[in-house]
Order: C-alpha cells, then structure tokens, then sequence
C-alpha cells in the first residue's frame, strides 16, 4: 500500500480546504504554481491517484481522503457511512429505482450540501448504478445504488477494496514498465546470460551538452565515484526536467511535459514509459528514501544517455555527416542535333 507522508497529508489538507464545498475542485496549474517548492510529491500523488485530476481541476481522491486527519476530511467520511447505510435500504426496499439527493437528505437528517459533498467522493467506488452528471449544478440531482452496495458491510470497507486496487494497478504497472525497461536495456551478457557489472564511465559527448544540463550530468557521475545510488536517480530526474523544460517550457506536471515532447517530435510515443518511469524512480529516491539497486540504475542512466544523445549530439553529427558528404554528379544531358 502507498501510504502518504506527512508532507503529501500536508498538501493535501491545503488543497481540501482551498476546495469550495461542491465538485468545482481547484485549478491544477494554480495550485501547482502556488506549491511549485513541493511539485515532485504534487506529481506523485497525481501519478498513484490521490490526487485526482478532470479537466484540468484537482480533487483530493476518496483513497486519499481516509488517510487524513482533518475536521473537514472525517465529516465527509462520517457522512459517507450514514448515508450508504440508507442506500442499502433503499436498494432492499426498491431495486433500479433513483433517489433524489434532496430526499436522502431529509431521510438522513444532514444538510443537503453535506450530502452532495460526500456523494461526490462516495461515486470514486463502484457501488452505484446511476447518478447526475453533477450533484452540484443538476436541477434535481439523484443517485442510484446497484446490486454491488450489498456486498459490504459498511462504505469502510468500499474503501479498503478500492485501495487494495489502487495499490494492485500501481504495482502491476511499475512491474510492466521495469520488464519494458530491461528488455529495451539488459546489460547482459548474451553469451552467459549473467547481467554485467561494469564501471559506469562518463560519455565522452558531455562536453557538447548545454552547460545546465552538462553540470547536472557531471554531478551524476560524480556520485557514482562514491558508490551512491539515490543521489544519482535525484538528478536523472532533475536532468530530464531540465531538458523538458528546454525543449517544450514549464507546462505542468512530467506528464504533461513527456506527452508534449511527443506532439512536437522530440520523443517517440514507445519512449515516453521509459522517461516515465525513470522519473517516478527519482521522485521515489527524494520523497520517499527509495534507493534503487546499482542495475536499475544503470538502466536509469541508460535512458537518460539515450534521451540526451538523440537531443543534443546525433542532430549536430548527422548535419555533419551531410557537410562531409560530396554531392551527388549532375546528371548529363544528352545534346540536341
């Protein structure tokens, strides 16, 4: 299970208080601009889903909601219980009949915005079988509970399921992509089928970086002298930021940033997962005191190499290449009579 720290529970307290009581949620690029000094655990909790993302707005997720502490984040869980408890009622008495929002809230004796907040965050679970668009804005908003609300005992419960799924998608896709990762980089030896262990060297291209990106690097390889691990996944990350933001500008989250490299061809659709999972490797190394294995490292230095000479040195060698080829003979012509 991905539990949060103190300092994502921090983030997320600002961002549910910033939150107006309805399901309008905060602007994404305000609140990141606002908590840039904290962008790497904003991404983070983006990329797991405790923070949820729709059109451009950020929520705090339900898995994420039970995690925390404060007076708002229990009110709504404690409201949660008592009305699933009534939609399962209702589901014994009337099947694939709707009840409106304003209805259950007189059934239950909460206020009605009460319930419309916690609704909001019930639906993340898939209990229901119909419900409004919006809570908030449709007319006269309703919800209907499906078959599945009998299944559990209390909404406790929908939640424990929904987070053991959560941390079940989160590990099968880090598992897919470091299989992705090693069949593209194996480092192994084909002959005995052992991995390698070899002494990472510095390129010798790293002199033609540009400077930000070069000092980075240099720093890289500075800590492989010394055996650390951690500190050089922290700048993989921070060198493929630097270079994202050269190439594409400071537009959101890596997300956003890797899927625009691709829009604007720097990158290859089939690459983006790599940079992706380097990038969540050196997120884990500064929040989350993940120190990687030496081969996956290597790995992470391989794609960030790859990333760096495809950008800076293959174009100017390749305009090279054409410079130093001749021409191709003009064509002869055959005269006229």
């Amino acid at each position: 299970m991905h539990e949060l720290d103190q300092g994502g529970l921090a983030l997320l307290s600002v961002l549910l208080a910033e939150s107006p009581q309805s399901d309008a949620g905060i602007d994404s690029l305000s609140f990141r601009a606002a908590h840039y000094e904290h962008v790497s655990a904003i991404d983070w909790m983006e990329s797991v889903g405790y923070i949820r993302k729709d059109q451009e707005r950020y929520h705090v997720s339900l898995t994420a909601l039970v995690q925390m502490h404060d007076e708002r984040a229990v009110g709504i869980l404690r409201d949660s219980e008592v009305l699933f408890a009534a939609l399962k009622q209702h589901y014994k008495r009337v099947q694939r009949q709707s009840l409106r929002v304003d209805e259950l809230a007189v059934s239950v004796g909460l206020d009605s915005l009460k319930v419309k907040e916690a609704l909001s965050y019930m639906v993340e679970a898939p209990w229901w079988g119909g419900r409004s668009t919006s809570f908030f804005s449709d007319p006269e908003p309703s919800i209907t509970p499906s078959e599945a609300v009998l299944g559990y005992a209390s909404f406790f419960d929908v939640v424990v399921q929904l987070r053991s799924w959560q941390s079940t998608r989160i590990r099968d896709r880090q598992l897919a992509l470091a299989s992705a990762l090693r069949s593209t980089f194996p480092g192994v030896d084909e002959s005995t089928g052992q991995q390698t262990k070899r002494v990472r060297q510095r390129p010798d291209w790293i002199e033609d970086l540009p400077p930000t990106v070069k000092e980075l690097l240099s720093e890289i390889y500075s800590a492989l002298t010394l055996d650390l691990r951690a500190l050089p996944a922290m700048g993989v990350r921070a060198v493929i930021d630097s270079v994202c933001v050269e190439l594409v500008g400071d537009i959101g989250s890596f997300d956003e940033k890797l899927r625009q490299l691709v829009r604007d061809g720097h990158l290859l659709e089939r690459e983006r997962p790599f940079l992706a999972a380097a990038i969540e490797a050196g997120s884990a190394s500064a929040h989350r005191g993940h120190v990687p294995s030496s081969d996956d490292l290597g790995v992470l230095l391989d794609i960030l190499e790859r990333l760096l000479h495809g950008q800076y040195i293959l174009p100017t060698a390749a305009q090279q290449i054409q410079a130093n080829t001749p021409p191709r003979p003009p064509r002869s012509s055959k005269g006229t009579e």
